[in-house]
């Protein structure tokens, strides 16, 4: 026959049992949620397990600082460096950017402290490339942007560098060892220009030489001096581009920064009415002590008036 079980042990048994249900209950409902995909790719809400895993979500981050951010992220892999040598190379595309730079914005603003943004990009076609996949989280200001290892990309890199440094990637991104993540002070960055325009990694190979400028001389009109004159053309209207696009981002920036701070006011001037709403309460209580102190003290001396005197006795002599 068994022992009869103590109350100690059955106490013990149902902790565990309910520590076991607890835990069972976490992974279950532990998993991905959709963003939005489609045959370009994809952007999902990942919740991570790890306990001690906190980031500042739900974030707002305006899709211009985004877009810089997925334009600023370069590779110096020796097999997609230009004859030069003397550049890196932009890991996304501009169409790569522009898909994921609304949607990892989207992801962010959805998201809860416990969880991470996960993306992944198909490279355009033709190239042969790999599709790209990372993670993206907000933690004290700063983003942490994790690209996941692959053959056709080397060693990561971000410009300008002045608004980013390189640390290795933590073990709840689940990319593998070798994995790295930017971390990217977003706030420096959204006052910085959009990153010039570099090469892209995995992007189809250009013409030669001779074939290109065997087209360009067929496309040109043979007048004298036309050639020259397209040059600075183009010249120039890439200049009044960029110096367009620069002063968009800075109206942009003064914009930006006009909303944080009204926002600062705004809750500066909720916390002190919320002040005077509380001092207001003390001194109507304050008033109202004092208003039956002095009633009563009033009602006190009203009875003391009334009470009739007793008349003093009075000794008789008997005979």
């Amino acid at each position: 026959m068994h022992a009869p079980t103590s109350p100690r042990s059955a106490q013990c048994l149902g902790m565990l049992l309910s520590l076991s249900l607890l835990v069972a209950g976490c992974s279950m409902f532990s998993g991905e949620s959709k963003v939005h995909k489609n045959a370009k790719g994809s952007v999902h809400l990942k919740e991570i397990a790890d306990w001690s895993f906190e980031a500042n979500h739900p974030a707002m981050i305006d899709q211009m600082t985004m877009l810089k951010v997925i334009k600023g992220v370069v590779t110096d892999s020796t097999s997609k460096m230009p004859a030069s040598g003397s550049k890196p190379m932009r890991m996304f595309s501009d169409e790569d950017a522009e898909f994921l730079a609304p949607l990892l914005a989207q992801g962010l603003s959805q998201a809860k402290p416990e969880q991470i943004v996960g993306f992944k990009v198909s490279p355009s076609a033709g190239s042969g490339a790999e599709p790209t996949a990372g993670t993206l989280y907000i933690h004290k200001d700063s983003i942490y942007l994790t690209i996941a290892p692959s053959k056709d990309n080397g060693a990561l890199g971000f410009v300008p560098t002045s608004s980013a440094r390189l640390d290795k990637a933590p073990s709840f991104v689940a990319m593998g060892s070798a994995a790295m993540t930017l971390v990217i002070d977003h706030q420096a960055l959204a006052k910085a220009p959009m990153p010039g325009s570099l090469p892209v990694a995995g992007a189809p190979k250009s013409m030669p030489a001779s074939e290109s400028q065997a087209a360009a001389t067929m496309k040109t009109v043979p007048v004298q001096g036309a050639g020259a004159a397209t040059q600075d053309f183009q010249a120039n209207g890439s200049l009044d581009s960029e110096s367009l696009a620069l002063n968009n981002d800075e109206l942009l920036n003064k914009k930006l920064d006009e909303l944080r701070d009204a926002r600062k006011a705004n809750k500066l001037k909720d916390s002190e009415i919320a002040t005077l709403k509380k001092e207001a309460a003390w001194m109507k209580k304050e008033l109202r002590q004092r208003a039956e102190e002095v009633k009563a003290l009033k009602a006190s001396k009203a009875s003391t008036r009334q009470a009739p005197k007793k008349k003093s006795a009075e000794a008789h002599r008997v005979r």
